[in-house]
């Protein structure tokens, strides 16, 4: 399967700006799925869409043995760096070189939406043992707070038809339709990132779709932020809340 073309470019050009701008993800999040899954000492997961090892490392964190599997060059240079414990796989996930039913648990932080949905599912329940999880993982700006709906406004201006999570795909159906899975749990927890102007702007500049754009239009989406913030304190935060899904992987369709 190929990689989207947006995600290919984008996700390459701004793999430091990404690695350096996003949020990590809330503990509780970590705990849930930690919980939920079984993810333990020596458990074997599969991190799909790892990009720069945001949500890896905290995996390696809590001793799972993590096998990150990441398509696009730039990020796998910069997961290299931050996770060394990892194992670093360059596939899609769609087609991951790993034999049938030798996973403990699939996660997908900040990715799934790039996948082909019914393909991917397809290849994390052959990758699962029996009983085995799934977990999906995304964080979304409040966008209740007025300035964050604003910076929403402005970065969504240039993505066109790019995937994004925020399309409101109905993700329990997706799973259901597969066969493979028990029905998709979900949880939203709230979290904050604490962040500088320097860093916002990178946050904005890692978006795929801006990453790609020429280097006026791009300087263009970066100004309006800036106009935005001015005036804001030194350090400020922007408020998420963290959408946590899980399943598991029946031992029959």
């Amino acid at each position: 399967m190929a990689v989207h073309p947006v995600a290919a470019s984008g996700f390459g050009s701004g793999a430091a700006a990404y690695e350096r701008g996003r949020p990590s993800y809330p503990s509780t999040a970590v705990d849930l799925l930690v919980e939920e899954l079984g993810i333990g000492p020596g458990a074997r997961v599969v991190d799909l869409g790892a990009g720069t090892g945001k949500w890896t490392r905290l995996l390696v964190e809590r001793g799972a043995r993590v096998i990150a599997v990441e398509p696009v060059g730039g990020m796998q240079h910069q997961l290299l760096a931050a996770v060394p414990e990892a194992e670093v796989i360059d596939a899609p996930a769609e087609a991951v070189p790993l034999p049938d039913g030798s996973i403990d648990v699939v996660t997908a932080a900040q990715a799934f939406h790039w996948f082909d949905a019914p393909a991917a599912l397809a290849e994390c329940a052959r990758l699962l043992r029996p009983g085995g999880g799934l977990g999906l993982v995304w964080n979304e700006r409040d966008e209740s707070v007025r300035w964050v709906a604003e910076l929403n406004a402005i970065m969504k201006g240039p993505r066109g038809g790019v995937p994004a999570y925020d399309e409101h795909i109905d993700w329990p159906a997706l799973v259901a339709a597969d066969g493979h899975f028990t029905a998709l749990e979900h949880r939203a927890v709230g979290s904050a990132q604490e962040l500088d102007e320097a860093t916002l702007l990178d946050r904005v500049r890692s978006t795929s779709y801006i990453a790609a754009l020429s280097e006026e239009r791009r300087e263009d989406v970066l100004e309006g932020v800036r106009r935005l913030v001015a005036g804001f304190p030194a350090r400020f935060t922007i408020p998420h809340r963290t959408d946590v899904f899980w399943c598991h992987r029946r031992s029959t369709p």
